[in-house]
């Protein structure tokens, strides 16, 4: 903490709270630009800071860290936070919002995290971070919207060999960016009982999603979502000035998509 000055300092001691917001403060108010980022870095991704108790306040700068890295927008910090990812993929607050910062600050992360949703040799987890950030960076940077979606679908056509919770995963951000050129791939896996349904629902409720068809013609099955229509939110929940910590659906949609992880695991 000693070696942090103003304002960095201040986010030794901010703790659970501000954390735990589902709005993110916005950390530039702190004093905090463009020439922190270095330091901004080296918080984020502090091994010793990362195991710290959760009762001591130092322990949360890095969600704090992050987060301002993010709303800064540096493409600098892309590559040290995928590498966060791979180091720490099984901490809930890595994988939940460190995708999402990548996605704020776009292009940078996409050489990064291609590398890591092509390769099985990295972990799922980091192979579903990976395929967010590129959904996130589509999403938000409209000119690379394309890319993104070339980048899902070339994965998505391994479905063959892969569990169905990652092809539902890819699914699902292929529908989310209305990927409807990838239709028939998406079609193709599900007809294959190759994707999970917990997920996204089934190929109709997929159709419905992507403006394909109007509405289901036929009964809903037991997974189809409620409201089978996507939030136009990114994926990250970024909001300008302050952040966010991401939509309801987002959030239900990553839920499911950690549950079907988890199935794939025990099979």
């Amino acid at each position: 903490m000693s070696a942090y000055q103003q304002p960095l300092d201040r986010l030794m001691k901010l703790g659970a709270e501000p954390a735990r917001r589902r709005t993110w403060p916005d950390y530039r108010h702190l004093g905090l630009t463009e020439r922190h980022v270095p330091a901004l870095i080296a918080i984020a991704t502090d091994p010793a800071l990362h195991a710290a108790e959760e009762k001591d306040p130092a322990g949360w700068a890095p969600v704090h860290a992050w987060r301002a890295l993010g709303q800064l927008g540096d493409p600098s910090a892309a590559q040290p936070l995928l590498g966060l990812l791979d180091r720490e993929i099984d901490n809930a607050w890595v994988e939940e919002e460190v995708p999402g910062v990548l996605g704020m600050l776009g292009p940078a992360a996409l050489a990064g995290a291609t590398l890591r949703l092509f390769d099985d040799a990295y972990d799922e987890a980091v192979r579903v971070a990976a395929a967010r950030v590129i959904a996130e960076v589509a999403h938000e940077y409209p000119e690379r919207h394309d890319e993104g979606v070339a980048l899902l679908a070339k994965q998505l056509e391994d479905w063959k060999h892969q569990g169905a919770g990652f092809n539902a995963i890819l699914v699902g951000y292929l529908a989310g960016l209305g990927a409807t050129d990838a239709a028939p791939l998406m079609e193709a896996a599900f007809a294959a009982g190759a994707v999970d349904l917990a997920v996204n629902g089934d190929w109709e409720d997929v159709q419905v999603q992507l403006g394909l068809l109007e509405q289901r013609t036929t009964p809903p099955t037991p997974w189809s979502p409620i409201d089978p229509e996507m939030d136009d939110a990114p994926l990250s929940g970024r909001v300008a000035p302050a952040g966010a910590g991401g939509s309801a659906k987002a959030r239900q949609r990553r839920k499911a998509q950690k549950q079907a992880r988890k199935r794939n695991r025990k099979k």
